[in-house]
């Protein structure tokens, strides 16, 4: 019976792992497919210019401008969101940490009120002291 207790964080543990790396996986692939596409798109527009002048007119058109400056565009917003999550990440980290810690010196307080000091906590041998 106890043999079963044993395995519930091992799982636990696989399984939160598992998920990250799914989530990671399945946002990484969509960020493929978008870069894909947003590559299609862009192939055949220059595929529909018949020549290389009507191609320099069109990239020193506003609308050329917009179409070059896309990319770099995108390039800013992904770092910037990159560097959002890291803080984001960073913050609940430390969240987490804060919260360890408080409930560990919860449990060491309980625990020394609980003992009152009439009993010796496991580990510590009277002539330590």
């Amino acid at each position: 019976m106890h043999d079963v207790y044993i395995w519930i964080p091992i799982v636990g543990t696989i399984v939160s792992f598992g998920t990250v790396v799914a989530i990671v996986w399945l946002v990484t692939r969509a960020r493929q497919r978008r870069a894909q596409m947003r590559t299609d798109v862009q192939m055949k527009l220059i595929d529909k210019f018949g020549s290389s002048a009507e191609f320099v007119r069109f990239l020193e058109s506003p609308a050329g401008q917009q179409f070059l400056e896309q990319p770099k565009r995108m390039t800013r917003d992904r770092a910037l969101g990159a560097i959002t999550g890291a803080l984001i990440c960073t913050f609940i980290g430390l969240a987490f940490l804060g919260c360890a810690l408080f409930i560990s010196s919860a449990i060491s307080w309980r625990m020394t009120k609980q003992w009152n000091g009439t009993q010796q906590p496991p580990g510590i041998s009277a002539t330590s002291s």
